[in-house]
């Protein structure tokens, strides 16, 4: 195949796709050289590669680039992802190909390649700003390793790694001590992180915004009503402001006019039902049961009231994780026919419920299953408010486009 690359491009010349754009001693070289670090991985010496292991070499490197510079990217990535995120240089994981490459800096006609290789490694390895790669210095930094990080921004190192395992970048060590990446962080999490720390709250602070006693907060921490900065049962708990600001968001965003007589305080209310406060807080939501407050602006957790009569309604028909179809409807602004049509097709999630009262099976939808439909999907009504036209005519252009 890539003889025969070879002989074509002599007899007939180059064509147009981007290897065939590169000189042809640059091409056919590159080919090699590329292709050995694939076949014989980053420790082969070039001096000592028998005829047959070139032409296999040739072959291997012409199969990727034929394929243009996206596929030489992907290839050097795959080579990098092969290897475990650690102390490891580049030149280590690509030398004989790195090597091969330095040994042409005195050729311009290799500017292409260098450059591609180049801006791959400052983009995928931490290479801290100045340092000198293939005769050029690094912008910027462009991603860490935990140790860069810890040098570069002091910050705690048990700290980072946590975080960075909360948000799936890293994992813990089989050993179970210390961590290790999954792969080099961008600079940018690591300056959101650095300015994360900065406005961290342990849960005595944390309580106080939110208006309620550690103990309360440990209440609705525990079933991750509220977040915490690190996943980790073994890391003290910390909260960060945005999180908390999000978790009374949710119940901000349910705060309606005053329309009953029988309002409590949701810790109260949990009292009087004798459900934990956490629960009832999830049945809140659940069931986007309407709550009352003076200002919603400026509504801390106590502050919220909510209908004693409405909440032990929806208590007798809620079931952990589900919703009534009626209330489903209700919630997500369609008719109950539309509810069990989407249960039909698996659109919604759908689990037999025993009923407490009536001891009758019924089906009940799958609350998670509710709230990513509701992020995916609009209602023809609601997007014929938002367009201006009638909802028949909405329907109508929808179907013509495929909806």
């Amino acid at each position: 195949m890539f003889e025969h690359y070879l002989r074509n491009r002599i007899e007939k010349g180059p064509r147009k796709t981007w290897l065939d754009r590169l000189p042809f001693h640059v091409a056919a070289q590159t080919c090699e050289g590329f292709g050995l670090l694939l076949t014989l991985g980053p420790k082969a010496r070039r001096d000592t590669v028998t005829p047959a292991q070139w032409f296999a070499a040739g072959t291997a490197g012409f199969s990727v680039l034929r394929q243009g510079p996206d596929a030489f990217r992907q290839k050097l990535k795959d080579i990098q992802k092969a290897h475990p995120v650690d102390n490891t240089l580049y030149r280590t994981r690509y030398r004989v190909f790195f090597e091969w490459l330095r040994h042409r800096d005195d050729d311009p006609q290799f500017d292409v390649i260098r450059d591609l290789v180049r801006e791959f490694i400052f983009r995928n390895f931490p290479i801290s700003e100045g340092s000198i790669v293939l005769g050029q210095p690094c912008p910027e930094q462009y991603v860490h390793s935990l140790s860069t990080a810890r040098s570069r921004y002091g910050m705690s190192g048990w700290k980072l790694a946590r975080r960075l395992a909360s948000m799936g970048l890293a994992e813990r060590k089989t050993s179970g001590q210390g961590f290790v990446l999954t792969g080099y962080v961008p600079t940018e999490i690591i300056n959101d992180i650095a300015t994360d720390f900065d406005a961290l709250l342990n849960a005595a602070d944390a309580g106080k915004y939110l208006g309620v006693e550690r103990f309360m907060m440990t209440k609705l921490t525990k079933p991750g009503l509220v977040e915490k900065y690190f996943d980790e049962k073994s890391a003290s708990p910390m909260y960060h402001p945005r999180d908390l600001h999000g978790f009374l968001g949710k119940l901000r965003a349910r705060v309606e006019r005053p329309k009953a007589e029988d309002l409590l305080d949701i810790a109260t209310a949990s009292h009087r039902v004798r459900i934990p406060t956490e629960r009832v807080v999830e049945i809140i939501l659940r069931n986007r049961l309407p709550l009352h407050a003076v200002d919603p602006a400026t509504t801390r957790f106590p502050d919220f009231r909510v209908s004693l009569a409405l909440l032990r309604e929806v208590i007798a028909t809620d079931h952990h994780g589900t919703v009534r179809p009626t209330r489903a409807a209700k919630i997500l602004g369609i008719n109950i026919r539309t509810i069990r049509s989407l249960m039909d097709k698996g659109i919604l999630e759908s689990c037999d419920i025993e009923e407490l009262k009536s001891g009758r099976m019924r089906r009940y939808v799958c609350a998670k299953s509710m709230e990513r439909f509701s992020k995916s999907h609009i209602s023809v009504v609601e997007l014929a408010t938002k367009s201006g036209r009638m909802p028949g005519v909405e329907a109508v252009i929808q179907l013509d486009r495929g909806a």
